[in-house]
């Protein structure tokens, strides 16, 4: 094995020589390379490199064997080896009880390409002496017989087939042929470069070497917590990268991660801080940036892939409501991403109709949504919302019987045809990453149309089923801009030659890295192959040459290791010490090296008033004086400013909703009823039937039943709404004598500046007084909240002002709710009112409450026309923990305390 520099390696390509990297990426590298050298000299044009990856070069020796009429066996892609696994393990009845076929098929996949590498597959029975192992070994027997009656070749089998076409001289072969950067050569491998050496090719392995004689920085830096090991990390890339593109402008660095899935979205947070802050918008176009992933994420998680999938699947059946709203707001369908009117309006329909429909329906079809649209929607908006879906519902009348099983080419194209008529990817101008996601998703519908190469027809959903899988499958990697800072695992760095590397999390736990024995794989077969995975020896063998590799092929390294995580302290890995590498403090780094120009600030107090309230009188009722109690600023911005948070959709009657039924059922059943008298002279069948009578006139005039999920909902709803209020008619009959006298009577109040209007749920004569109702339906009732200089709840407060005080005889909470809450929450001038209880403090002198009630009802309403919006929160858990507002006030939790001295100080005032 021989050293070669980057340079060296570009020569031998000049020179014509094939050049195998281990990798697709190394390659690509390499070629990308090779063409930045050839532009560089001016070079008008030139020959195409021969770099490729071993499968890249496999395959295309495999080519010119068919070309050449030397093979006619048809070599496998993964959908297509995946088929045929799956149909092995689907017509065994022992794997019934092991789990998913699909899971099996791509578990029984890598455990054949592992035994093929190795040169196992014919061992497999003699060592097999587990349950699975030797369900594997039938099933690859079974494998191996069907491709070879079908005149197939799986891609773990390529290795061993070109191998006998050298022996037999079937193709020419190369004259050398170079390989750079592998750590290691499968056996099936070696065979077949053994197998070329014998026939007089020139096979070199070389071993990446820097040509870089300058300062060079080779060490290991120890970071507190792995936060502070990633910002480390890339500030000292950021650092790398100022000082060095001066000199060099082509400056390329490697952080390698180990679990870089795991971490990619921390990793990219930081990345976007420290190289691209300007790229912290949250609509920043991140196509093209300082640095780049080379892992990739499974195309099935692209939003326009999402979009695709959800959009085919919903042409079978219905879809949750969640993925029918991301539908109609998607840029990828009709004109929504470039036609505002069309967003909007598909925005207001999502959420004032598909969310409020008021019925629990977690699913529609498509053919529900445009009979939701006719029965509750303006007409005019239609073409603008929908006019894609019925784009596709005509393109599937067209398109015959799709319960009728068809070829897998044959539902590929209804299927574009789907999308085509949906105007998927939308009308607006896709970046760089659309553009390459739209043309991976060609390239996945045509891959499985090459599923037709065993003859089958299936049904339309065992298509779709075949399409998620290999989406799930299908890696998409963004189109490379040749970034800086490349970001990859350690094994992708193999082959690949950089100014710098930063190797993250170098700890005992990570490198040596930790094995895995293939489970389908009998353990005694892999370790006397040396698989890896099965022998620490090993595998610790395998990285420190790794880590000499990377010292040799890079001239500056830099080990980071964590002192502790959330599990504990951390070791630093033992290799770094058998490799003698130098470990260092942070502050060597000279990370902080530019001074930041220091800017002075002062603090300036705003003591401009606030224009006046353009009238005096208010909307929001009661709600005017809880903001106000709760904070000043809240009242302020949610009134005065009008910064109210969006509602969010609920599916079914929501808490708001159902309370609101509940209020309309009770005010016709007291119009009906009037007194406790009349009520206590019903039969029960009298007062079921008008229970059932004011809860079918309570329900919304919009509630649109579809289907018998709809009935069975609104049935279940309506008799549980009956139990409870029969429960509650029973505490109705415990009370003192009352007539109702008024029921969701809505009042002008003046409070102090204010002129408010209210809804009163109810008012009951009692005794030659009034006494106010309000219901509650929620689990926190409590008089409590109507006390203090900021009353929680003051609505029952207000409603006293309506009334005499010599006429007032109490309020009152009616808390509606199943099992023990469901009881009075309130007080009473005189017993008898409210039903009887142990204690008698519920009993007050209610003309003295409403009194104070008044004065601190008056103060807030002054408090609120005068301006006054100081971020003032009576309760931080309470007021702020899930406050709107946080983005406005910026309130201070340090200044918390604050608060609560001047809140007890106004308390103790009050007192006095």
């Amino acid at each position: 094995m021989s050293s070669a520099t980057l340079s060296e390696l570009l020569d031998s390509l000049e020179q014509g020589a094939i050049l195998l990297s281990p990798n697709a990426r190394a390659a690509r590298d390499m070629r990308a390379a090779f063409d930045s050298r050839q532009r560089s000299r001016g070079l008008p044009a030139w020959e195409p490199a021969q770099a490729l990856s071993w499968s890249q070069w496999t395959n295309s020796l495999w080519g010119e064997l068919i070309v050449a009429g030397k093979e006619s066996r048809l070599l496998l892609n993964a959908a297509q080896e995946h088929s045929v696994w799956r149909k092995i393990i689907a017509d065994d009845p022992s794997q019934r009880s092991i789990g998913s076929i699909d899971l099996l098929a791509e578990l029984a996949q890598s455990a054949w390409q592992l035994a093929c590498d190795y040169d196992a597959t014919r061992r497999l029975r003699e060592f097999a002496a587990s349950h699975d192992s030797r369900i594997f070994a039938a099933w690859s027997e079974s494998f191996a017989r069907h491709c070879a009656d079908h005149g197939y070749v799986s891609m773990g089998q390529l290795n061993a087939a070109l191998l006998e076409h050298v022996r037999r001289g079937h193709f020419t072969v190369p004259a050398s042929l170079d390989l750079a950067g592998f750590g290691q050569i499968v056996p099936s491998e070696q065979a077949l470069l053994t197998a070329l050496r014998e026939c007089g090719t020139v096979v070199q392995q070389r071993m990446l070497e820097s040509a870089e004689n300058g300062k060079r920085l080779v060490a290991s830096v120890l970071a507190p917590t792995e936060g502070d090991e990633r910002l480390l990390a890339v500030r000292w890339a950021r650092e790398f990268l100022e000082t060095r593109e001066i000199a060099t402008p082509r400056v390329r660095i490697a952080l390698l991660v180990p679990n870089l899935a795991e971490e990619r979205d921390q990793l990219e947070g930081v990345l976007r801080e420290v190289l691209a802050p300007e790229l912290q918008s949250i609509d920043a176009d991140l196509s093209s940036t300082p640095w780049e992933f080379s892992g990739g994420t499974p195309l099935s998680s692209l939003a326009m892939i999402v979009d695709a999938l959800e959009l085919v699947r919903w042409t079978q059946g219905p879809l949750p409501l969640e993925s029918v709203s991301s539908l109609l707001l998607s840029p990828y369908l009709g004109k929504i991403g470039t036609d505002a009117s069309a967003r909007d309006a598909a925005a207001r329909f999502d959420v004032r109709r598909l969310r409020r429909t008021l019925l629990l329906r977690p699913e529609i079809d498509m053919q529900g949504l445009l009979e939701l649209v006719n029965l509750e929607g303006d007409r005019s908006e239609i073409p603008a919302i929908l006019s894609w879906l019925r784009h596709v519902q005509e393109f599937l009348k067209k398109s015959g019987d799709l319960k009728r099983p068809r070829s897998f080419a044959e539902w590929m194209e209804v299927m574009r045809g789907i999308l085509l008529a949906a105007n998927w990817p939308g009308t607006r101008a896709p970046n760089a990453s659309e553009f390459e996601a739209s043309r991976a998703w060609e390239s996945l519908l045509d891959l499985l149309s090459t599923l037709d190469f065993s003859g089958r027809r299936v049904a339309f959903a065992g298509a779709l089923e075949a399409l998620q899988l290999q989406a799930q499958k299908s890696i998409f990697t963004t189109p490379s801009m040749d970034a800086p800072v490349q970001v990859m695992s350690a094994a992708e760095a193999e082959g690949s030659v950089f100014d710098a590397v930063v190797f993250l999390h170098v700890t005992d736990a990570n490198w040596p890295t930790p094995g895995s024995v293939h489970p389908l794989l009998p353990w005694t077969l892999q370790r006397a192959l040396e698989v890896p995975g099965n022998d620490p020896m090993l595998a610790a063998s395998n990285c420190r040459a790794f880590t000499e590799n990377l010292l040799r092929a890079s001239p500056s390294v830099l080990f980071c290791h964590a002192g502790e995580d959330e599990n504990g302290k951390l070791r630093p890995s033992p290799i770094l010490d058998e490799l003698g590498i130098e470990s260092i403090d942070a502050t060597e780094l000279n990370l902080y090296t530019q001074s930041l120009d220091h800017v002075d600030s002062e603090i300036m107090a705003d003591g401009s008033e606030l224009p006046p309230l353009p009238s005096h009188e208010v909307g929001g009722g009661a709600s005017v004086l809880k903001l106000q109690a709760a904070c000043g600023f809240l009242a302020f911005a949610e009134l005065r400013l009008e910064a109210t948070e969006p509602k969010s959709g609920t599916m079914g009657l929501d808490a708001g909703e159902s309370g609101s039924l509940l209020h309309r059922v009770l005010q016709y059943f007291w119009r009906e009823t009037k007194t406790q008298d009349r009520l206590r002279l019903m039969s029960w069948t009298d007062r079921d039937e008008l229970l059932m009578r004011a809860i079918d006139a309570a329900l919304p005039s919009r509630l649109q039943l579809h289907d018998g999920w709809d009935r069975a909902y609104l049935w279940l709803q309506k008799h549980r709404l009956r139990s409870i209020l029969q429960q509650w008619l029973e505490q109705e009959l415990r009370r003192g004598p009352f007539a109702v006298s008024d029921v969701e009577r809505k009042e002008l109040v003046t409070v102090g500046p204010l002129t408010l209007e209210v809804r009163v749920d109810r008012v009951d004569t009692v005794a030659e007084g009034l006494f106010f109702v309000d219901y509650k339906t929620g689990a926190d009732v409590d008089p409590k909240q109507w006390s203090g200089l900021r009353p929680d709840d003051p609505q029952l407060p207000l409603y006293t002002l309506l009334a005499e005080a010599d006429e007032l005889k109490g309020v009152a909470f009616a808390r509606v709710r199943a099992g023990r809450d469901m009881k009075w929450h309130g007080y009473q001038a005189e017993e008898g009112i409210l039903p009887p209880s142990r204690s008698k403090t519920n009993i007050r002198d209610i003309a003295s409450l409403a009194t104070e009630w008044r004065h601190v009802l008056t103060q807030l309403a002054g408090d609120f026309a005068a301006g006054k919006a100081e971020v003032h929160p009576k309760s931080f858990e309470i007021n702020c923990t899930r406050c709107a507002q946080r983005l406005l006030c910026r309130i201070d939790p340090s200044s918390l305390g604050e608060f609560a001295e001047e809140i007890n100080e106004e308390a103790e005032d009050a007192v006095e």
